[in-house]
């Protein structure tokens, strides 16, 4: 594998481990929404609650943007990835072809050489 494709994989774990963090920010952030609400009703609540739930709702928001975003990346890793792999397997099998072939001819030339350097019995 070449230099790009360490390099591509190093980025698709990078990205992937960015999305784990920014996931697991989100669910902390979703569940102390939901402990806020499990503890004071709606009607209990005072403006400065009300402001205090909508900036965090802001906040889960926006990082599910930025989870979501992070995820397509990593797919899009992902297939250049998949395509870098695809693209050296082929070189890689046409080489093997292309030496499979010089092996054969360079044995079938042997093969001549020996019969021509042979005596012939009589």
């Amino acid at each position: 594998m070449d230099m790009s494709g360490y390099q591509d994989i190093s980025a698709l774990e990078k990205s992937v481990a960015n999305a784990g963090t920014q996931l697991y920010t989100m669910t902390h952030k979703l569940h102390a929404v939901e402990r806020s609400l499990d503890r004071t009703a709606m009607e209990e609540m005072d403006d400065m609650e009300v402001m205090e739930l909508l900036e965090s709702m802001t906040e889960v928001t926006h990082e599910y943007q930025n989870l979501r975003k992070d995820i397509q990346e990593v797919q899009q890793l992902q297939r250049d990835v998949s395509t870098s792999i695809r693209y050296q397997m082929s070189s890689m099998q046409q080489t093997f072809q292309m030496l499979k072939k010089r092996i054969a001819s360079s044995q079938q030339r042997r093969q001549r050489n020996k019969t021509v350097a042979q005596p012939e019995e009589h």
